[in-house]
Parts: C-alpha cells; structure tokens; sequence
C-alpha cells in the first residue's frame, strides 16, 4: 500500500508518527483480535481510523526526538496522544 497525501509524498514529521502508529501494540492487539491473524492488507489499512495529519505529525516530531524510545514509551506516547 502507498500512502500520500494530495498525490505527494507524506511529510517526514507524518510518515514518522505513521509509521510508529502502525506498529503499536494495541493496533497489533485489534487486528489479531478481528482478523484472527497479524496480515493485514491494502482492505484493513483502508478501513482503519487513524489520528489527524496534526497529531500524527507530533507523534513522528515526538518519535524523531527520542530516537532511543523503546515499544512501551511509543506504545505510551500513541495512547496518550490519540486519546
């Protein structure tokens, strides 16, 4: 799957803060639960609800700047932004 933004690539803040939503734990945790397995395809990405350009973007400044954050601290940083 490709992702854009108006035919361009996704800002780096963006693709970042993505890239680091998508591998949450809890996200892993709801796909297992619904699909009854960790593949996920162009279909499931495509119905997702994901965070707001602007909160993804802070995740991916917040992900860039603590390059040394383990799972749990982002899995934390996700929830807290998100919720």
């Amino acid at each position: 799957m490709l992702y854009h933004f108006e035919r361009r690539g996704l800002p780096e803040d963006v693709a970042y803060g993505l890239a680091d939503f998508l591998n949450t734990r809890a996200l892993d945790t709801y796909f297992r639960s619904f699909n009854g397995h960790t593949q996920v395809n162009a279909t499931d990405l495509r119905h997702l609800r994901y965070p707001s350009l602007p909160l993804l973007s802070r995740l991916g400044r917040w992900v860039r700047n603590h390059p040394q954050a383990g799972a749990d601290q982002v899995d934390e940083k996700v929830m807290a932004i998100t919720a």
